[in-house]
């Protein structure tokens, strides 16, 4: 059995960046039949009864994470309900996240490595501040073109971290692009740090036929 969770997505509820409304997601991921979804607002988390609510009305395993910006890059955040999150410096981050027993994922890290007249050096990449501080990586992010995630992957093997997946989605099409599956069904964040904490899943992006 697995169960798939697309980790990473943003609706117009708590991100101004985003085009989708919280019932466009969840439809969207029911239809292309995701077991669950992460809304991973920018600096912010939904309330839970807002969320448990959505979740009650789609049927779907929903679960609420921050995507929090940090001077080494954004880093997803779960299990944790500390609303001072946003504006800590990453020391301070981990510190909170690991007194509340959370995990941190760093956000499509490897962005800057595809854009156009970037060096490609792995052992500049795997020197980067965040990795030393996270618990998992988005190697696989929906808008991470083959050459980024071959990258990414690469650089991983030489950290031994785990990399994870998700669509980064800000608009119905894109929810589910990539996604994380585990080995077993989650039903709470704390399960859904038990088992990232334990290694207990794999990154997938179908539309580059790509597993880690």
């Amino acid at each position: 059995m697995s169960f798939a969770v697309d980790l990473h997505t943003h609706t117009r509820f708590g991100s101004n960046c985003s085009y989708m409304e919280p019932r466009q997601l969840v439809q969207r991921a029911r239809e292309i039949g995701l077991d669950g979804v992460c809304i991973t607002e920018h600096n912010a988390a939904w309330e839970e009864e807002a969320l448990r609510a959505l979740a009650e009305e789609s049927g779907l395993c929903l679960l609420g994470g921050i995507e929090v910006s940090s001077e080494v890059g954004d880093v997803l955040v779960f299990g944790v309900k500390d609303s001072l999150l946003p504006g800590r410096r990453i020391a301070d981050l981990r510190r909170l996240v690991d007194e509340a027993g959370g995990v941190m994922i760093a956000a499509h890290p490897f962005r800057w490595y595809s854009l156009p007249g970037a060096i490609l050096d792995e052992e500049e990449a795997a020197g980067r501040a965040v990795f030393r501080m996270v618990d998992a990586v988005e190697v696989f992010n929906g808008a991470s073109p083959r050459g980024e995630v071959e990258f990414g992957c690469r650089v991983l093997k030489r950290l031994g971290l785990a990399g994870v997946g998700g669509s980064d989605s800000h608009a119905p099409h894109s929810v589910g692009r990539c996604y994380t599956e585990f080995e077993r069904e989650i039903g709470s964040v704390e399960e859904l740090v038990a088992e990232i904490k334990g290694g207990r899943f794999r990154a997938v992006y179908p539309g580059l036929s790509l597993v880690l």
